[in-house]
C-alpha cells in the first residue's frame, strides 16, 4: 500500500521508511527540505529514488491534503522540539500539524492512521508500571504540553470511531542519528566520566525496533500501544556501559530532589533569557520518576520481539565514537579500530558542548554577531595571525574577499575544516540568522580571495560547493560544529557551503 508519513528526515522517520519498504509497502513522505531527507535515509542505507520525497510542511493544510491524496495509510512522526521557541508557539505548532496530518487523514477515509505520542504524556506515573490506561500528565515545558494537547486531539479521533493507532515510545537510542536528542547525547557526555545517579531509571528503544513497530500498525488493527523498551535503573545502565566498553566510570549519587530543583531553575533561566539546555524540570521528573513499561499487548498485537538491549546500546556507542560524538577512549572496546581520531582539547572537552549550546540558541543569533567578528578580528591581528576565540573550540580562518557593491576588502572570522589537500571548507551559516551573510555574495561575485590561518596567509579561490559534494562533506562539518544542523532547523534558506582552495 502507499503509505504518507512525516519525519522522514528525522531518527524515528527514516527508520520508518526503511521498514516499509522492507514490507513491500510505497512510502511518501511530506518533507520540508528534500536534500537533508536524502541525508538521513542515506545514512541508513536507503537510495532516495525508492521513496517519493514531497515538498511541504505539516503546518500547512493544503500541502498535507494533496500529499495524502492517493495514499492508504499515513504515520505521523514529526513534531516541533522547539529547544528556543515558545511554550505557546508549540503547542500551536504540534496540535496544529497533527490536526492537519491525522485529522485530514481520517477525514479523507485511509484505512490506517497511526500517531507516534511518547511515553512522557504519561510521566510521572501514577502506577509501578506504565499501561495505556494510565492517566496524562500535565507537563510545564511548551513541547510536553503539546503532545498532550495532540494526544488528546488523537484520542478523541478514535474515541469517535476513527481507524487511528496510538503508539507510545520510550528513548530511542540507535546508529546514525541526525540529531542527537537528550538520551544519546548525556550517554556521550558521561560515558568513561562522571555518570550522575539520580532515582528513576530509563527506558531504552531500538529505533529499528519502532521502525518495524510503525511499518507493523498499518497493517494491524487499531489500539494504543506503549512501546517503551528495556528497562533501566541509572545505575543499571551506567553498568551496561562498563561491561559492554571496558570503560569504567565515576559515579555520583544525586538526590531526586536536587535534580528536579535545577530542572526548575533552568526552567525560570529559560523564561527570562531563553537558550537551548536539555534538563528541564520535566526532563528531570521523567529521570527520577520513570517505572517499567507493559510493552506485552503492543508487541503480541504487532508480532514484534525487541532485540536485546545490549545490541542496542552497543550500536550506538560504536557510532557515537564513530561519529565524533564521543571520545574512542571512553568508547573502549566499541571505538572504531580502522581510523584515528584525534583528541579534543581539554578546552573543547569541558567548554564545547556548553558553547554549542549557546551558539545554537536564538538570542545568541542577535548578540553573537556583534561580539565574536570584531574580538576575532582583533586577536587575529594582535596575534599574527595564530590565534582567535573561536580558534579554541574548533578551526577558524580568517577570509578577505571582495566586496560585492564596494570593491573594498571585507574580512570575515569564520569556523572551517581543514582539508587533507591543503584546503577549506566554509559554511554561510550567518550564527543561524535568516540572512546569508554578506561573504558569500562577494565569493559569488569575486571568487578570488585570501585565508589568514595559524599565522599564515594563502591566496584561494572559493566554489560553492554542488550538492552531491554539499552531501559528502556535511556528516563531516557537523562533527567540526554540531550547531549547524541547529542553524539548518531554524532558518528556510540553505546555507552555502564553500571550498576555497589555494591558487598556485
Amino acid at each position: 500500500m502507499r503509505v504518507f508519513l512525516t519525519g522522514a528526515s528525522g531518527f524515528v522517520g527514516s527508520s520508518t521508511v526503511r521498514a516499509l519498504l522492507a514490507a513491500g509497502h510505497r512510502p511518501r513522505a511530506l518533507v520540508r527540505d528534500p536534500g537533508r531527507a536524502t541525508k538521513a535515509l542515506a545514512a541508513i542505507g536507503v537510495p532516495a529514488e525508492e521513496v517519493e520525497l514531497v515538498p511541504g510542511d505539516m503546518l500547512d493544510a493544503a500541502a498535507v491534503a494533496a500529499a495524502l491524496d492517493g495514499c492508504d495509510a499515513a504515520i505521523h512522526a514529526a513534531a516541533a522540539l522547539g529547544i528556543t521557541g515558545a511554550a505557546g508557539d508549540l503547542v500551536e505548532t504540534n496540535v496544529r500539524g497533527t490536526r492537519n496530518v491525522v485529522g485530514q487523514a481520517v477525514a479523507a477515509g485511509l484505512s490506517r492512521v497511526v500517531h507516534v505520542s511518547t511515553i512522557g504524556v504519561f510521566v510521572p506515573p501514577s502506577a509501578p508500571v506504565i499501561t495505556a490506561a494510565g492517566p496524562l500528565a500535565s507537563p510545564r515545558t511548551g513541547y510536553g504540553r503539546s503532545k498532550v494537547a495532540a494526544e488528546r486531539y488523537v484520542r478523541g479521533l478514535q474515541d469517535g470511531g476513527a481507524p487511528v493507532t496510538i503508539v507510545y515510545p520510550g528513548g530511542v537510542c540507535g546508529p546514525e542519528q541526525p540529531h542527537l536528542d537528550a538520551l544519546m547525547e548525556g550517554m556521550a557526555g558521561a560515558l568513561g566520566t562522571l555518570w550522575p545517579l539520580p532515582g528513576g531509571g530509563v527506558s531504552v528503544l531500538d529505533v529499528r525496533d519502532l521502525g518495524e513497530a510503525l511499518a507493523r500498525c498499518v497493517e494491524t488493527g487499531t489500539g494504543r500501544h506503549v512501546l517503551g523498551g528495556h528497562y533501566l535503573t541509572w545505575p543499571g545502565f551506567a553498568d551496561l556501559c562498563d561491561r559492554l566498553t571496558g570503560v569504567k566510570c565515576r559515579r555520583v549519587p544525586v538526590p531526586s530532589r536536587v535534580m528536579l530543583g535545577l530542572g526548575s531553575v533552568l526552567d525560570a533561566a529559560k523564561r527570562v533569557r531563553g537558550f537551548d539546555y536539555p534538563l528541564t524540570r520535566d526532563a528531570a521528573e521523567f529521570m527520577v520518576t520513570l517505572v517499567p513499561t507493559d510493552d506485552r499487548p503492543a508487541l503480541e498485537a504487532l508480532g514484534l520481539t525487541l532485540r536485546p538491549v545490549e545490541e542496542t546500546v552497543s550500536d550506538s556507542l560504536r557510532w557515537l565514537a564513530g561519529a565524533g560524538h564521543l571520545d574512542p577512549r571512553k568508547a573502549g572496546r566499541l571505538a572504531p579500530a580502522t581510523k584515528e581520531t584525534p583528541m579534543p582539547s581539554l578546552v573543547q572537552r569541558t567548554l564545547g558542548p556548553l558553547f554549542q549550546r549557546i551558539s545554537g540558541a536564538a538570542w545568541f543569533s542577535r548578540v553573537g554577531p556583534k561580539v565574536v567578528p570584531p574580538l576575532d578580528r582583533l586577536l587575529h591581528k594582535a596575534t599574527g595571525g595564530r590565534f582567535m576565540l573561536g580558534q579554541a573550540l574548533v578551526p577558524s580562518l580568517v577570509l578577505t574577499t571582495t566586496g560585492a557593491v564596494s570593491g573594498q576588502p571585507r574580512q570575515a572570522p569564520l569556523a572551517c575544516m581543514p582539508e587533507p589537500d591543503g584546503s577549506w571548507v566554509v559554511v554561510g551559516s550567518n550564527f543561524g540568522r535568516e540572512k546569508h551573510p554578506a561573504w558569500t555574495g562577494n565569493l559569488l561575485k569575486n571568487p578570488d580571495a585570501e585565508v589568514g590561518f595559524r599565522g599564515r596567509t594563502a591566496q584561494v579561490t572559493a566554489r560553492l560547493l554542488d550538492d552531491d559534494e554539499r552531501a559528502e562533506v556535511w556528516p563531516r562539518l557537523l562533527k567540526v560544529w554540531p550547531v549547524y544542523d541547529r542553524y539548518v532547523e531554524r532558518v528556510d534558506r540553505r546555507l552555502r557551503v564553500f571550498r576555497l582552495t589555494p591558487r598556485s
